[in-house]
């Protein structure tokens, strides 16, 4: 045993010996002296932003490093994209200091930080809670508050560079769990007594756990100046005022000295019941037409009117027209002295409007997908330092107005009226003959209209009057507050805890835009974390 161990410590040695040549001028253990010239030039990358050091994103004073981790370092440095001139600079010195080892070593240690840089994850949490007043509870009856509603949500976003171009690749995660503190999620609600199952725009129904929630691709054309966004994305214009939905389509996008161009259209990617829920079947006139007593196969003729109005919310689009329902009766019925009763073996056919644009037929009495399209334009043009504002036109077409277009056209402008001080004004008007118009008037102190989250102890209000008619409005994102269909008072805040961490509270009090002037008012609070 004693022959075997010296053997094989003369053959480690042999082989050590045979290796030197290679390894004598690369050491990547050799210790750095801390007075090195690389540790300044290194600390200065790190003050730009260029690298971000050890883990905990310092250099930990003046401990040694070894020549391994400062090959890593300035690998990291120059996978980085458009640095400066001086850091550019620093780059090349410290890569012709460091050459031995970033070749030894830096091939696969600059490929690998170049893939870790080269994909961007962001993301947060946030919990929420809101309370309706003035509601209505399942059964359709009056009552003066309504139930809390517990939500969280926690969304993942990445964003990655597509190699060879200027292009990036993004992509976001949702997942939401909620309840109404009872124990159990609340449902969806209800449409003609049946529930509405949580359908998507196409007919598909999604889980709100893990759910990918807008994929998409975006980068410059060429050298026409258009920055192009294509796939299932967010197409973010006047605040979100008239839509925030998303939309599988395309935009395109131009930026200038004071103005911004934003060109857009596809299908929109939303919950059939984000887009406004259907009418009501009510006030059927006409008889029976055509009974005949005892008679097998007999069709009888109802004529329903569609009421924008129910018990559940005030997000109803207009409906004018009517449907017809003809029953036929399968077989007569005998009771005593009297022929003629009919039972409920009966088959119905339903002509006319559909008249809903959370999915239902009802020509066939069920969940049936609708296409919903959208197309738009906006102009943004900063005036001076005090005035901007934005034009815009806007198309939407649904089931809800029988396939025809729904044309929008918008306003915004911007006042500043001293530092953080700022006077925002909003106007819609739709086409279709129904509540036609939106408007909102905002008083904002920080924020346009929220605060940035990255920056500890700021603090962030607004107080505003909104007026927001269904039939002027795509999805609008005020729906913390008011939602679609109603009108009245709303004042805000946000308040940063620590950094990137923000506290929210919204109150509305107003009224029923779409239902008899009904009371409304709705509390929101939420706490998020970003990272």
């Amino acid at each position: 045993m004693k022959k075997k161990h010296m053997l094989a410590a003369a053959m480690s040695a042999l082989v050590v010996a045979s290796a030197s040549p290679c390894f004598a001028a690369a050491n990547p253990f050799s210790d750095v002296p801390a007075d090195h010239w690389a540790y300044d030039a290194v600390s200065q990358l790190a003050k730009d932003g260029v690298i971000e050091g050890y883990g905990d994103s310092t250099f930990q004073g003046n401990k040694k490093i070894t020549r391994y981790e400062m090959a890593q370092m300035i690998a990291k440095a120059m996978a980085k994209q458009n640095v400066s001139s001086t850091d550019k600079a620093l780059i090349d010195k410290l890569s012709s200091e460091f050459s031995d080892e970033l070749n030894n070593l830096g091939v696969r240690v600059a490929n690998l930080e170049r893939n870790s840089d080269n994909v961007k994850w962001s993301g947060s949490f946030m919990q929420k809670y809101q309370k309706k007043y003035q509601a209505y509870d399942d059964n359709k009856q009056r009552k003066s508050g309504g139930s809390p509603w517990y939500e969280k949500e926690f969304d993942l976003n990445m964003a990655a560079k597509i190699p060879g171009s200027d292009w990036t690749a993004h992509a976001a995660i949702v997942t939401k769990w909620g309840s109404d503190g009872s124990g159990g999620a609340k449902g969806a609600g209800f449409n003609d007594e049946r529930d509405i199952p949580d359908t998507w725009n196409g007919g598909d129904s999604r889980s709100n756990e893990n759910r990918l929630d807008k994929v998409w691709v975006e980068g410059n054309l060429g050298e026409t100046g258009q920055y192009v966004k294509l796939g299932d994305f967010q197409p973010w214009t006047m605040n979100g005022f008239v839509n925030d939905a998303n939309v599988k389509g395309a935009s395109a996008e131009h930026w200038g000295k004071n103005y911004a161009t934003h060109i857009f259209g596809g299908r929109l990617d939303v919950k059939d019941w984000d887009m406004g829920v259907g009418s009501s079947l009510v006030d059927w006139n006409g008889t029976w037409d055509g009974w005949v007593d005892g008679t097998n196969g007999t069709v009888a003729k109802q004529t329903y009117k569609l009421k924008s109005g129910n018990y559940y919310g005030d997000f109803v689009r207009k409906h004018d027209s009517t449907v017809t329902r003809y029953t036929t009766f399968t077989k007569d019925h005998a009771w005593g002295n009297k022929d003629g009763w009919k039972d409920s073996s009966t088959t119905n056919k339903w002509e006319g409007n559909i008249g809903a644009d959370n999915g239902e037929d009802y020509n066939t009495g069920n969940f049936k997908p609708h296409r919903k399209d959208i197309m738009g334009a906006v102009f943004d043009y900063t005036f001076n330092k005090k005035v901007n504002g934005s034009l815009g036109y806007y198309g939407f077409r649904s089931a809800a107005y029988d396939g025809d277009w729904l044309h929008i056209g918008a306003g915004l402008l911007n006042y500043k009226l001293v530092r953080n001080l700022n006077l925002e004004m909003m106007y819609a008007r739709g086409n279709q003959g129904g509540h036609n118009d939106a408007w909102n008037v905002e008083l904002q102190f920080r924020g346009n209209p929220w605060i940035p989250a990255d920056r500890k102890h700021l603090f962030g209000a607004y107080l505003g009057y909104r007026y927001l008619g269904p039939d002027a409005l795509i999805k609008s994102n005020f729906g913390d507050g008011a939602d679609e269909g109603q009108k009245g008072w709303e004042a805000g805040m946000f308040y940063n805890l620590m950094k990137n961490c923000q506290v929210t509270l919204k109150y509305f009090n107003g009224k029923s835009i779409t239902y008899d002037n009904e009371k409304r008012s709705k509390v929101f609070s939420s706490i998020g974390w970003n990272f």
